[in-house]
């Protein structure tokens, strides 16, 4: 009976771990592009920094909305000269475009340390999140 308990502890304990989602999910350029002419909002990351993505994922799940990752390293100097026109970033960032009306960035957090707080306020302030 003891060894079902502990059986069943586990595999719900699995199960949690398993069926939390990543909400970050990679974009091309052309489909950025794409979303920024239909005037889209959007959540973009850019770099790697696995504190700022646990962060932002675990904001992105609590509240059931997506981000987008662009590649810069898949980008050719074209695309990478475009792309800085569109949106300025740095990396590791967060950038957040709203309505495509401006595409340009509204608000780049680079802080590595940044907390679900205050990542759920800006969200907020720009409407993301009602």
């Amino acid at each position: 009976m003891k060894i079902k308990h502990i059986l069943l502890v586990f595999m719900v304990a699995f199960l949690l771990v398993g069926c939390k989602s990543n909400n970050i999910n990679s974009i091309s350029y052309e489909k950025f592009k794409e979303k920024v002419d239909k005037k889209e909002s959007m959540v973009l990351i850019f770099g790697e920094s696995d504190t700022l993505e646990t962060t932002l994922n675990n904001v992105l799940n609590k509240h059931n909305l997506k981000a987008y990752r662009v590649k810069t390293s898949n980008l050719s100097d074209d695309e990478l000269n475009e792309l800085k026109g569109i949106v300025y970033y740095e990396e590791p960032s967060i950038c957040f475009i709203v309505d495509g009306n401006n595409p340009t960035i509204l608000t780049n957090v680079t802080d590595e340390y940044i907390t679900e707080t205050k990542l759920e306020n800006i969200l907020t302030d720009l409407k993301f999140i009602k």
